[in-house]
């Protein structure tokens, strides 16, 4: 049966009781001279089962376009045409789709063609059968290859959440997507006319709990002109990105592109006896490879920069000591700083070990002549094993290059004399195996013919710094069901360790793993206050109080310069918490900026005050606090009377729900909540995450 409809709205037809396997759907526009090639090729199609294509006119002004689809029509029973009204590429799509869904009920799946593009013979015939053969699968999509400007781009590797949130549309709008997709609600965004409507319906999918998979035999020929409106679109690219973090901005928050890093992309590798460890967050998860990975990931990483054969990082250091390192509770921060000294020793960073009362803060001269811990970029790890001297002097030439860090353990000598290993022993010894390895064999090199379209492991990580705004970035993990709170004191305002004690309970009873970020030496930390709820251990360095006085009421007081370095720094180490409790003032104007992330924002208020400050701060920064922690309803009351809106003041017994809203409260206290965050977990075959979704929704089991 022909079908030629004219509507204003989605069309609403009688269905049918032939329902195809699978429905082409063209919208066109302006591109007459195209719609007859993709036309002609959705009708050339191998299949054996029955399809039907539906050409949606998105009232273009050319009358060619009309009549060609009303020609296509009569001459063949299986093209559908429709016309709307001109409303954008994503509402022609949604009216074909609707068009389908209501007119074949039983249909298998839909392929979104545009006009000006052309599928092979077989592509319908080879994304279905993919489907058959993983029903696990939403959708098929293929390699990108382009006519015209002739272009070919690489995009078959296991995909992970960051690829679809950041790493652009490489997932073709061309694919074969199951009917059940569109079944459970999902459309193209309407006011997305400007370009990046695909990008934003996978990651709909992705949210939903949807999931594709490549298929390089699907073939597509997709069109490269000089000019179109992809072309458009990347001119308008930080406009665009920009409104897909406002349409998904749970998805786009710290704590959850640092989720997906830690569930599918471990940022760093610890070079073992055993083999090689991939982790983020040593005590959340621990990935052991065969000894010998570390040879075959960066043949990998050489053949295939995309598919992950490494992890960014390699650490080179004693099991005994990361253990150590681990039981002081500075394991994790030793390795951010190590991230932030390897861009100064052009890709190598050493850790040395102290005792005594030290400051915590990175150096540029060492302060031991052995590093304990030696922390390399795999990219220049790659580059020296790929080296043709002498592998000794290249060696010797990177570490004498290297930057240093130091760390004090507590408070025996005599341990830091026995977990005083040389590094760079290890080193030697990964080198000759990866050069072993190397010399039996080819060396390794890029295989693929394709351009390569996705980030590699070090890009990932530039990506994630970018996105977050801070570097290096907070390697702390949550587990299913936990909570990050990070404590930001100084010596003044340590009463705070105390406070959120009171409010989160003993550990073990509540699911809140509590960090300390020390604006101050960490060195006697331990010796001063009372460390037992806390997990890790961090430094942070101020930045310098501004030129220009801040004024408020009248009357002046100092804050840093925007522009400061040092914020860079302390957005890295703040990111991917879903509380912070800041009791330092001079932090107080980033409070805003983590707000808006995402981050719920607590002020702590230690008793009598700041030194050399008054209630002005807390009503300067009020807009971007959710709740202030006052040591006593007298406090309270004076500050409620100054103008702090009281539903917005606790008390340190105020209950957990003062830390993270979701929790039952106090009766009668108010407490603003944040947006929701899903919690990325991996599924069963480790590639995508696991998002709560709607009850009509199916969930997919792997």
């Amino acid at each position: 049966m022909r079908r030629i409809v004219a509507s204003d709205r989605a069309p609403s037809v009688p269905a049918t009781q032939d329902a195809p396997a699978i429905a082409v759907v063209i919208p066109v526009y302006r591109q007459p001279h195209f719609l007859i090639e993709s036309v002609a090729s959705a009708l050339r199609q191998s299949l054996s089962m029955g399809h039907r294509i539906v050409i949606v006119d998105d009232g273009c002004p050319l009358p060619e376009t009309r009549a060609l689809g009303l020609a296509f029509a009569l001459a063949d029973p299986h093209v559908h045409v429709i016309r709307t009204p001109n409303r954008g590429l994503s509402a022609a799509r949604n009216a074909g789709i609707d068009y389908a869904l209501s007119c074949w009920p039983g249909i298998e799946a839909l392929y979104m063609l545009d006009a000006d593009n052309r599928l092979t013979p077989r592509s319908l015939e080879i994304g279905l059968s993919a489907l058959t053969r993983h029903p696990e699968a939403d959708w098929v999509y293929p390699q990108l290859s382009k006519f015209g400007m002739g272009w070919a781009g690489h995009v078959d590797v296991p995909v992970s959440p960051l690829h679809t949130l950041l790493a652009g549309s490489f997932m073709e709008a061309s694919s074969v997507i199951r009917a059940r997709v569109f079944a459970a609600g999902l459309r193209y965004d309407k006011t997305m006319r400007a370009g990046y409507e695909d990008w934003e319906f996978w990651i709909q999918a992705y949210a939903s709990g949807f999931r594709g998979i490549c298929e390089p035999a699907m073939g597509l020929d997709y069109r490269y002109r000089p000019e179109s409106m992809v072309r458009n679109a990347a001119r308008q690219r930080p406009v665009l990105l920009s409104a897909l973090r406002q349409r998904h901005p749970s998805l786009f928050a710290a704590r959850t592109l640092l989720g997906f890093e830690q569930a599918h992309h471990p940022r760093y590798g610890l070079v073992a006896e055993a083999g090689l460890v991939r982790f983020t967050d040593w005590a959340d998860r621990r990935e052991v490879l065969a000894s010998d990975d570390l040879a075959d990931g960066l043949a990998r990483s050489r053949a295939e920069p995309e598919g992950g054969g490494l992890p960014p990082f390699l650490v080179f250091a004693d099991p005994d000591l990361v253990a150590s390192l681990s039981r002081a509770r500075i394991l994790q921060s030793t390795l951010r700083r190590l991230e932030g000294a390897v861009a100064r020793g052009a890709g190598w960073a050493g850790l040395a070990l102290t005792s005594g009362q030290t400051s915590g803060r990175s150096e540029e001269t060492p302060v031991g002549d052995k590093p304990a811990m030696i922390l390399v970029a795999s990219d220049r790890w790659a580059d020296l094993v790929a080296g043709v001297s002498d592998g000794e002097i290249e060696m010797a030439e990177a570490l004498a290059a290297m930057a240093w860090i130091d760390a004090t353990l507590p408070p025996d000598p005599s341990e830091v004399t026995t977990l005083q290993p040389d590094a760079r022993v290890r080193v030697r010894r990964a080198l000759l195996t990866c050069r072993t390895a190397v010399g039996r064999s080819e060396p390794p090199k890029r295989w693929h013919w394709q351009t390569r379209t996705l980030f590699d492991a070090a890009e990932l990580v530039e990506t994630l710094r970018t996105e977050i705004g801070g570097a290096p970035l907070s390697n702390l993990a949550r587990g299913s069901g936990q909570r990050l709170l990070g404590l930001v004191l100084d010596e003044h305002s340590l009463q705070g360790l105390a406070v959120a004690r009171g409010l989160s309970g003993p550990r073990g009873s509540d699911p809140t793993r509590v960090h300390l970020l020390h604006c101050g030496p960490l060195a006697g930390l331990a010796e001063r206050v009372d460390l037992c709820e806390v997990e890790s251990l961090d430094g942070l360095t101020l930045p310098e109080p501004g030129k220009r006085a801040f004024r408020f009421h009248g009357e002046p007081f100092d804050l840093p310069e925007p522009d400061d370095p040092a914020w860079r720094e302390i957005r890295g180490a703040l990111a991917g918490f879903d509380t912070i409790l800041i009791g330092v003032p001079r932090l107080f104007p980033i409070l805003a900026e983590c707000r808006a992330k995402g981050t719920r924002t607590i002020v702590y208020r230690p008793e009598g005050g700041w030194p050399d400050h008054d209630t002005r701060l807390v009503l300067a920064f009020e807009h971007a606090t959710d709740a202030l922690i006052v040591e006593s309803e007298d406090i309270a009351a004076r500050l409620a009377a100054q103008g702090f809106p009281r539903s917005k003041i606790a008390l340190p017994r105020g209950g957990v729900a003062v830390l993270f809203p979701d929790t039952a409260g106090e009766a009668g206290r108010t407490v603003r909540p944040g947006p929701p965050i899903p919690q990325p977990e991996a599924d069963q075959d480790g590639q995508l995450p696991t998002i709560p979704r709607a009850e009509r929704h199916r969930k997919i089991q792997t």
